[in-house]
Parts: C-alpha cells; structure tokens; sequence
C-alpha cells in the first residue's frame, strides 16, 4: 500500500509540474503577440499621421507662390513684373543686363510706377509702367508709338505676358530704333495742344530742340503741365487769348 501510495504521489507531482510549465508557456506566448500586435498597430498609426502633413505643407506652399496682390507689391515682385514684360517684347532682361535700371517710384495718385532707364548713356527714359487701381500693368502709350493713349493695360495677371507681341529677333533697342528727335518733338507738341491749348502754329515754330529740352515728359499729368510751364516761360504767346 505504501508503494502505491508513494507511486501516486510522485504521478501527481509530475502531473502538476507538466500542467504549470504549460500555462507558463502559454502567457508568454500570449504576452509577446500582445507586444507585437501594439508595435505594428503604433508603426500604422505614426505612418499614418505623417501623410496628410506632408500633403497640406504642400499644398500651403503651392498656394502661398501662385497668389500675389498686385496692389500691394514689393519692390522686387514690381521689377519682376516689368522685366518679364521686356523679356517677351526685346528679349533683353532690364534686371540682368547691366545697361538697363529700373527705378521705382510711388506718385501723388498713390500709384506704384516704374521707369527703364538706360544705366550708360544720358538719354531719356526708355520706358515706364505702373500698376493701375485695379491691380492691371500698364505700360505708357508714348512708348509703344501710342502717344493719344495715355495708359495701356499689358497685363492682368503678375508675370502674364500673353497680352504682349514679340519683336523681331533682330530688332533691338538702341538710339537707332527709337523714334527721331522730331518725331518726338512733334508728340510734344500735339501733347501741349490737345491738353494745353496751346497755338498750333507757335508750336510748329518753336525749334526741336527747345521743344525736347522743355519736356519733363507726358507719363504723369504733372509731368505735362511741367513741359507746358518750362514752354510758357519762354514763349508766353502760347496761351491763345
């Protein structure tokens, strides 16, 4: 009895120590497939996050470029505009070309206004711009041979220039290409008379020269009633009685 006691015992035990490595086992295994299963789920959820940031910085980004108030410019974005302008008419940049300058300025219409000028020789000013109340480039109608136009709008939109025609490839600005001292004195002259009411014939009899070294120029209203004081001074029988 004593032995099938002892033998049973020694069964039990071993029964018993088999049950419990089992369940040790089966912890563990159920520990590291929770672990797992929380890495993969924490790896998802961070790949996740960083996606739609990426996607919204660009889009940010995008749209912070390709919108620009042309009312409110800044020097740099003003001379970007008109030398793209330049650009497509002469394919020559005023900004990279060190013959040319563009001087900015705001005037007493509080409009922004800009002039190309020619930085190695003193003659007049080669061109000259200004952003209208509606935010529209224009460019003076006495340098595109339009001098009964005082403004034309070249272009609506920053840096558009589809609203310019091309020159000639060959076709450059120089002192050759620009209009005779005549032909810019006679714009002078018709300027003074339709705005001023200036005679006609007194005008006619007013030597080139005179007429060009009056001028202060026709861009501004200012600059015109300028040109038409410098004449009066010295040919008062302008004024037609």
């Amino acid at each position: 009895m004593r032995r099938i006691a002892l033998l049973s015992s020694v069964l039990i035990s071993i029964f018993l120590l088999t049950s419990c490595r089992n369940v040790d086992e089966k912890d563990s295994s159920s520990s590291d497939s929770l672990v797992s299963t929380q890495e993969v789920s924490s790896i998802s959820q961070h790949s996740s996050s960083k996606e739609p940031a990426a996607v919204s910085t660009t889009s940010t980004s995008e749209t912070r470029e390709s919108v620009v108030d042309t009312s409110n410019l800044t020097i740099d974005q003003m001379k970007q505009w008109v030398a793209a302008i330049w650009r497509k008419r002469t394919s020559m940049d005023p900004l990279q070309d060190s013959k040319y300058e563009i001087i900015l300025e705001t005037k007493e219409d509080q409009l922004l206004y800009a002039r190309v000028e020619a930085a190695d020789a003193q003659i007049d000013t080669l061109d000259v711009f200004r952003v209208n109340s509606d935010g529209f480039l224009e460019e003076a109608g006495y340098y595109l041979s339009q001098p009964d136009q005082d403004w034309i709008v070249v272009s609506k939109k920053y840096l558009d220039t589809s609203m310019v025609e091309p020159k000639a490839p060959a076709e450059e600005i120089s002192q050759s290409a620009r209009p005779s001292d005549h032909e810019r004195a006679e714009m002078v002259r018709t300027t003074m008379q339709q705005n001023q009411g200036f005679d006609e014939n007194v005008l006619a009899a007013i030597p080139d020269e005179e007429i060009l070294a009056a001028n202060a120029g026709n861009a501004t209203n200012s600059q015109i009633a300028q040109t038409a004081d410098n004449l009066l001074k010295k040919y008062p029988e302008l004024q037609q009685p």
